[in-house]
């Protein structure tokens, strides 16, 4: 921590090659080494690394490690003698030593002991869903669809933001009348269409089950083994 006289910072005294210190209001005003810090590492409140994403609705309880100028590492602290802070609080509020999710983004953390403030640390926040996008086979967007007895409909959702999660139960409120389920294949592309081979060569071929958000497992075989075979990958 530097000395200011007169709005200017000044050096420590010194006199024959050794350091004289001065005491304000108690408090030497140079700190010793040992009280200096000059870097700090922001972990979980059990002294563990930080978990790369905080889930929709999630806490953390946060600890920090000081390093000092004469090189020695301080206890973990997680309430006493460390202040936490947020540089976003839209994004994530802390108390105390508990970060809470409050929107998706990208959370900055920082911890301040005995005057000196790390680097913030990013942690990811995961975003919530705000609303569902369904839409047909060409993207148009879908309000309500009729069906004659048997027919069936591929539908597109997607959870919006993007960044959200994407994972949904789908339902239909009359199970009577219709049902939900996965999307049907509706065609199988294979490229490339054809190939020729030799005794011993072999190829890869890119199978596709359209549409491209149907399940794309599939069985592969061959009407004559005797001339080939096939192994999925």
């Amino acid at each position: 921590m530097p000395a200011f006289y007169a709005g200017k910072r000044v050096g420590k005294p010194l006199m024959g090659g050794h350091t004289y210190n001065a005491m304000f209001n108690g408090k030497l005003v140079w700190p010793l080494d040992r009280d200096t810090v000059v870097s700090i590492r922001i972990t979980d409140d059990k002294g563990r690394t930080l978990p790369k994403s905080l889930p929709v609705n999630g806490t953390l309880k946060l600890g920090a490690k000081a390093t000092y100028a004469d090189g020695h590492v301080g206890d973990l602290l997680t309430t006493n003698d460390v202040t936490f802070a947020s540089r976003d609080t839209s994004t994530a509020t802390v108390s105390g030593n508990t970060l809470t999710w409050r929107h998706g983004g990208t959370i900055l953390v920082t911890a301040t002991v005995n005057g000196f403030t790390s680097a913030a640390v990013s942690i990811s926040a995961a975003y919530a869903p705000e609303s569902i996008k369904v839409t047909d086979d060409s993207g148009k967007p879908i309000d309500n669809i009729t069906l004659r007895v048997g027919e069936s409909k591929n539908l597109k959702v997607t959870i919006l933001p993007d960044a959200a999660s994407q994972e949904f139960a789908a339902s239909a409120a009359r199970p009577d009348i219709a049902v939900v389920g996965d999307a049907k294949p509706t065609g199988i592309t294979v490229s490339p269409e054809s190939l020729t081979l030799r005794v011993g060569e072999t190829a890869s071929l890119n199978v596709n089950i359209l549409p491209d958000y149907a399940p794309q497992e599939y069985a592969a075989s061959i009407k004559d083994v005797n001339l080939a075979s096939v192994r999925q990958q």
